[in-house]
């Protein structure tokens, strides 16, 4: 019996394997199944001239044909994460680009999702702008998969001590004291609310966030009360450079692209653009 426990305890590389590919089947499989459902009953529909109906498919493809999207995107760079790729260390304008990733995002999220965020200006740090565009997204996405209510995010950005340091508090279910520490794992996604029992998410995005903030020579940090949120730390060292040569971000390039990482990784609650 105790062997049992332990090899449950202790999953083998290939037992690890089998149920990360079943993750990825489950993950590409349900969109695209659900996307090749909808073709005939939408050209039904057209062939009808039931435009509203077709048309309520059409709109329900596309936000799956996004999930698509996320699914390669998020494989893509783990796997060149977890490869050793070098991802391009850039001087980032991190003010601008927090107030651009959750003020551009405020504009397309639900009702029920409200946010407070300051930033200081001046925070200039040398990372991936990819990588910490994708991780402050990812934030949020933990917050809406797990919320139990309205989702409340506050999010500050300060300067302190040669550091730009981000504090991101939500009131999503919070984690579990016991599963604490695996949540930067790659591929570890529990729920929180069922015993920490883990789900069909992929589980990259907190792997994807500490791993941005250790490209850009940070760390991150969690505290969690369970059943009253999550409090995310993310520390970076500040970069003195000249101000000319600082890559800077606008919120509009997250509104106006419709391929763009807001989109795709919020596509299961934001409002998508329009088709036409």
């Amino acid at each position: 019996m105790q062997e049992k426990d332990k090899k449950q305890n202790n999953p083998t590389a290939a037992e690890i394997f089998i149920e990360y590919i079943d993750t990825v089947n489950h993950q590409l499989r349900e969109p695209v199944s659900n996307i090749f459902a909808s073709l005939p009953i939408m050209a039904e529909n057209i062939s009808n001239n039931n435009t509203e109906a077709a048309l309520e498919n059409l709109n329900a493809v596309y936000r799956r044909t996004y999930s698509v999207i996320k699914c390669v995107n998020n494989l893509s760079v783990v796997s060149k994460l977890q490869s050793g790729y070098e991802y391009n260390k850039e001087i980032i304008d991190f003010s601008q680009l927090v107030k651009n990733v959750f003020q551009s995002s405020q504009m397309v999220l639900p009702q029920y999702f409200s946010l407070d965020c300051k930033a200081d200006d001046g925070c200039i740090v040398r990372g991936s702008q990819t990588l910490l565009g994708i991780a402050l997204f990812n934030l949020l996405l933990n917050s809406l998969d797990y919320r139990q209510e309205d989702v409340a995010v506050k999010v500050t950005l300060k300067k302190e001590n040669n550091k730009c340091v981000l504090t991101y508090r939500d009131n999503s279910k919070g984690i579990r004291p016991e599963i604490i520490g695996s949540v930067f794992q790659p591929f570890y996604s529990a729920d929180p609310y069922n015993d920490g029992e883990i789900t069909n998410k992929f589980g990259l995005g907190l792997y994807i966030a500490k791993q941005a903030a250790e490209h850009a020579g940070g760390t991150i940090l969690m505290q969690s009360e369970f059943g009253k949120g999550v409090n995310i730390v993310i520390s970076v060292p500040q970069c003195s450079e000249c101000e000319t040569s600082v890559l800077k971000s606008r919120a509009a390039d997250f509104v106006l692209n419709k391929y763009s990482d807001m989109y795709v990784q919020l596509c299961e609650y934001c409002v998508l653009p329009d088709l036409i």
